[in-house]
């Protein structure tokens, strides 16, 4: 079985900008239509038939997850939430959360998708948009079975995973191994998500019970949309289990 990753579609790309709710905001590249919107909270989820061609449904994980970042570093106070950690993110790589992670202080990022058109068309030109140094930076593409030579034993403080579950509910144990494998003993996980898609059979729910019966990480949701939502948004965090 080949484990595939949510990647970007390969058109045009242009100039756009996320602001953040603390003022801040992240500069970036992508399509046109794929700018996310400020408050992913203040419009409900549409559902549309080709949702995986054009990714609007990650693109909305990419922003709850920036917000969340945000929300942490600055609502919550956590202002050291990123100095001197090492960062990979994974899953919808975009680099939004890369960006954000090392303009608040992380030492070292890195980048894994599945495709290299994504990489070179998106990924790259928003770190240079952002002047992330090269030497601070690690980017990669290729299958999920193919990250494990990526990460080569290294371990990571932080691991950002912007819609890790749009995928098959099969690919949830390799997904998970992956970032038992990248994650440090005492690091952070941060995935966003949808409770379920219209277009795979993954959902949040199978992937917490997968968690539960592994007991190595500890699960605990960070932020969610409202439940008025048709189809919620969700960023869990996950830790190693004490026990």
């Amino acid at each position: 079985m080949v484990l595939t990753m949510p990647t970007l579609c390969s058109v045009a790309p242009v100039n756009c900008l996320l602001s953040l709710d603390s003022g801040r905001s992240i500069k970036y590249v992508a399509t046109g239509n794929a700018n996310p919107k400020s408050h992913v909270a203040d419009e409900l989820p549409m559902i549309r038939k080709n949702s995986h061609q054009d990714h609007h449904d990650d693109w909305e994980g990419v922003n709850s997850l920036c917000h969340t970042i945000d929300n942490i570093v600055n609502a919550e106070m956590e202002t050291d939430f990123f100095d001197g950690k090492s960062v990979i993110e994974i899953g919808f790589v975009t680099g939004l959360p890369s960006v954000y992670a090392f303009e608040n202080g992380a030492e070292e990022i890195a980048m894994y998708t599945m495709d290299n058109a994504s990489l070179e068309l998106y990924c790259k030109p928003t770190l240079k948009r952002n002047n992330i140094p090269l030497n601070k930076t690690k980017v990669s593409f290729g299958s999920m079975e193919e990250a494990r030579k990526f990460l080569g034993g290294k371990k990571y403080d932080i691991v950002l995973a912007p819609d890790v579950l749009h995928r098959q509910e099969a690919e949830f144990e390799a997904v998970h191994e992956i970032i038992h494998q990248a994650l440090s003993y005492d690091g952070i996980c941060l995935f966003s998500c949808r409770t379920h898609y219209a277009n795979v059979d993954g959902s949040l729910n199978a992937f917490l019970q997968l968690v539960k019966r592994r007991r190595e990480f500890e699960a605990i949701e960070r932020w969610s949309s409202p439940r008025t939502d048709i189809i919620q948004q969700k960023v869990f965090q996950l830790t190693r289990s004490l026990f």
